[in-house]
């Protein structure tokens, strides 16, 4: 006959000694370092405490084991008979002195007792505690995450993906202590540390224990399967929210995927395959904070290095990417150098964090409770051995084309998978090796971002012979790539990055050959993109190696397109100086078609200059020279010039013609970038003949295409003549618009001329508009420009219109100073500014009675703007046909 099991008998005398203290079981819990769980337990008579905790029990109530029923039956009926204190089965139990008649018991199935048959919340004692400072930037963050855990209906489990220090687990920490989230998930938290190497029985043994499977069914639980079954059979309809953070492998990450129907699962991970696999909505992706939150974050850790040192920690910041462990461990270095310390503490602190492998190396002691996951309890906290713990566990092929795309610049760059396989010599295999441990950013397409920090940690681990293998096949790819597509605009753009990386790389490795030859293909979309400064420096150091080896090809070549530079800059005398030395060279060598170019440039610079016959001597030759050779490209240049000459000599037809027959060419050859030019100058053409319509549809037109390249000296020309046209529409407000859009380019892009016409006609739309003291400002500033510039065409016109303004507000005196400057300084050959300066001399006539003298000289205004078709031909008319009324 089988002997029936006995039934647990409660420790009345251990409830009854919290119960006199008047605590709950958590408080008693965390002052003996248990769990409430155990508490209950052990007061139940579930389990009996270990000898540990019997002491830890006795010690706090300050009672023997057998004041607490903590003996075993047979060692407690021994202490009582010793004591006097068994009772007989006829007598009543006494307690505490008392009677049983007179004493009150606490009641095991009673609501008011501690003790409940209804389970308490579990919170996981290895739930980290929060930070000392709240989380910064990361508010969408959290509201993003919270919305998934508590929607728990529609979202079983959320998984959150970035990388090493991104901040994951500190945003899985404030979920497990946010009031709403407890609230929801009434049950409790459950926490699980992975990591690289779990201890995966201890883990789920903590779990089992705190859900209240006995230690009898623990014994028989032998695998991690038995394990998961028996813990969702304990949690069962609780509602909990699991954490699981820092997985590392798919299988050890689903162990622990064990709630229930209330239950939600948060998982964080480095690995986005993991976080694929475990979500069938996707993962949250967390990303690195921007540069104002991160100087926030730093600002937070070292606020005395902050109000000292502002520009050097914005810079600190950006070199780490935004990742918040890396500003962590640097605000907390920053800190302890400047407590109590003086400044030359702080500079030079400062100073050492400018080095990658001191910044990589910065370490703090591991906070036992709060270990990270990913390292050994042993091992210091540093961006060096949280990385490092990820790149130890990667092939050697895949270690090493890690460490050769250090070479590439780093995110917020990007590159594409042709790059990427070219410079680190591998395959496929090893860029998604790289992809999957999180180590390698993939984007749109088949681009890739490598974040600075790994970029760093990277650079830091190469051998030298491996570094200068992969700085030589970047070099060697971005030259090829340039010399493909030299007229493919927006891949030059894309990779203009990788272009730029490479330039440097090769003048710093000493590749000479492949700088030269790179610079001229790479320098014209640098000139057409506006980035005047970075050109110039790059075409320089070019020109000194062609110098070097006595390369004269090269060494006029450059010399061509730092020419083109100063003369985009307004530096008129430095441009001439070029190309009258490089088309000496040119001539020496007897390369026609730098010969072309070099007259077309000197050509361009006479026309700037307002001496028109040396332009037209210079762009003939160098027409007929084109035409000879069928430089298709060249001759179209040379026929925009020669157009340009033509309409500041009032040739507004012929202008026309030779335009038409450059775009034509421009188009056959799809020189997309001349056609923007010439679109343009088709529209000063129209305008100034007074078919402003068509003039818009050719602007229009242009800017498209100009957008389309990205060219930013065309995109400002082609506001600025588009105001133009709105102004004499008296499209005012519009015309405005363009005008200020334009000014904001010309002013980023240095172009010193396109921003004195945008000024000048700033100042025209401002006197229409009544708003005579800001068209003063825009004219001061224009003509200053005009002077600086050395373009007598261009500040013949500003005089011009400063003079209206004179008349306007009744500077008599003033306007007949700039009239006539006007004249004086225009370029022979340019009628229409001397007309219009006449013109404005006429009107200073009739202000001081000389009524006869203004009709003469306003006759003569307009018999030369009569023959030229210019559009202020009847403004001109009608003035004089009222002055004759």
């Amino acid at each position: 006959m089988q002997t029936p099991e006995m039934s647990p008998q409660p420790r009345i005398l251990l409830a009854q000694a919290r119960n006199d203290r008047r605590l709950s079981q958590q408080e008693v819990a965390d002052m003996i370092g248990s769990t409430y769980v155990n508490i209950s337990r052990w007061e139940r008579g579930i389990t009996r405490p270990s000898p540990y905790f019997r002491r830890k029990l006795c010690d706090f109530y300050q009672k023997r084991e057998d004041e607490l029923d903590l003996l075993p039956v047979r060692t407690k009926e021994k202490a009582a008979r010793q004591h006097g204190d068994m009772a007989t089965d006829s007598s009543p139990v006494a307690l505490n002195g008392k009677d049983a008649g007179n004493s009150t018991l606490p009641s095991l199935n009673s609501s008011d007792s501690t003790i409940s048959s209804l389970p308490q919340p579990i919170y996981d004692p290895a739930i980290p505690l929060q930070p000392a400072i709240s989380l910064i930037g990361r508010d969408r963050d959290i509201a993003r995450i919270k919305q998934r855990v508590i929607n728990k209906n529609n979202v079983a489990l959320t998984a959150l993906n970035g990388l090493p220090g991104v901040g994951k687990t500190a945003l899985s920490i404030t979920m497990a202590h946010d009031a709403d989230v407890r609230a929801l998930f009434k049950d409790g938290v459950l926490w699980a540390g992975l990591g690289p190497t779990p201890n995966m029985p201890g883990l789920l043994s903590r779990w089992g224990g705190l859900l209240g499977i006995s230690p009898t069914q623990m014994a028989n639980l032998n695998n991690n399967e038995a394990w998961a079954h028996a813990i969702r059979n304990a949690i069962g309809e609780r509602a909990l929210l699991l954490v699981i953070d820092d997985a590392w492998k798919l299988e050890e990450a689903l162990t622990f995927r064990v709630g229930g129907p209330n239950c939600t699962h948060l998982v964080t991970t480095r690995f986005p395959t993991i976080a694929t696999a475990m979500t069938v909505d996707g993962a949250l992706l967390i990303e690195e904070l921007g540069i104002d939150d991160s100087i926030h974050l730093l600002d937070q850790l070292a606020p005395q290095v902050i109000q000292r040192e502002q520009q050097r920690v914005r810079e600190l910041a950006q070199a780490v990417g935004g990742l918040p462990l890396a500003l962590t461990l640097m605000g907390n270095y920053l800190r302890k150098q400047a407590y109590s310390g003086p400044a030359r503490r702080i500079t030079a602190a400062l100073e050492r964090l400018n080095s990658v492998e001191i910044r990589m190396k910065i370490e703090e002691p591991h906070v036992p409770a709060e270990s990270h996951p990913s390292l050994p309890i042993e091992q210091s906290l540093s961006i060096q051995s949280v990385v490092a713990v990820t790149d130890q566990l990667l092939e050697k092929k895949t270690q090493a084309a890690l460490y050769a795309l250090s070479v590439l610049p780093a995110k917020p760059d990007t590159f594409s998978e042709e790059t990427a396989l070219a410079v680190a010599a591998c395959q496929y295999e090893e860029l998604d090796n790289l992809s999957d441990a999180g180590m390698l950013e993939s984007t749109s397409g088949d681009r890739y971002q490598l974040h600075q920090v790994i970029a760093d940690y990277a650079r830091l681990q190469i051998a030298p012979e491996q570094l200068r293998e992969a700085q030589e096949r970047l070099v060697k790819h971005a030259s090829g790539f340039i010399e493909e597509h030299k007229k493919d605009f927006e891949r030059l753009e894309q990779e203009s990055s990788i272009i730029q990386a490479a330039l440097e790389t090769a003048h710093e490795i000493g590749m000479e050959v492949e700088l030269t030859k790179a610079v001229s293909y790479y320098a014209p979309f640098l000139i057409m993109r506006g980035f005047y400064e970075q050109a110039e420096q790059t075409l320089q150091q070019a020109h000194d190696v062609a110098i070097k080896q006595n390369d004269t090809y090269r060494k006029a070549e450059t010399l061509l397109y730092l020419g083109e530079v100063a003369q985009k800059r307004g530096n008129y005398t430095q441009a001439e100086t070029n190309f009258q030395a490089g088309l000496q060279l040119a001539r020496e060598i007897q390369d026609n078609e730098l010969i072309c170019a070099f007259l077309g440039d000197l050509g361009d610079i006479k026309w700037r200059t307002g001496d028109y016959k040396q332009a037209e001597a210079n762009l003939q030759e160098g027409l007929d020279l084109s035409k000879k050779i069928e430089d298709l490209e060249r001759v179209s240049k040379i026929l925009k010039t020669l157009g340009n000459v033509e309409i500041n000599q009032g040739n507004y037809k012929q202008s026309y013609l030779s335009f038409q027959e450059a775009l034509t060419y421009a188009k056959k050859i799809g020189d997309r970038e001349q056609a923007c030019f010439l679109l343009s100058n088709l529209a000063v053409s129209e305008g100034a003949m007074g078919n402003y319509t068509q003039a818009a549809s050719y602007l229009q037109e242009g800017l498209v295409l100009a957008k389309q390249i990205g060219h930013r000296e065309q995109i400002c020309m082609l506001l600025l003549n588009l105001g133009d046209v709105a102004t004499v529409q008296t499209h005012y407000e519009q015309a405005r618009f363009y005008l200020e859009e334009g000014l904001l380019i010309s002013r980023q892009i240095g172009h010193r001329e396109a921003l004195s016409v945008i000024l000048v006609n700033l100042g025209t739309v401002a006197v229409a508009q009544n708003n005579l003291s800001e068209a003063e400002e825009y004219f001061k500033e224009t003509l200053s420009i005009a002077r600086q510039l050395n373009r007598p065409h261009l500040t013949a016109n500003v005089l011009n219109e400063y003079g209206k303004l004179d008349l306007h507000q009744r500077r008599i005196d003033q306007a007949e100073i700039n009239f006539k400057e006007a004249i004086s300084i225009a370029p022979e050959g340019c009628q229409d500014l001397v007309a219009l300066a006449n013109f404005g001399l006429a009107k200073v006539m009739l202000q001081r009675g000389e009524i006869q003298k203004a009709t003469i000289t306003a006759q003569e205004s307009l018999s030369t703007l009569e023959s030229m078709t210019h559009s202020s031909t009847n403004e001109v008319r009608d003035w004089l046909n009222n002055l004759n009324k």
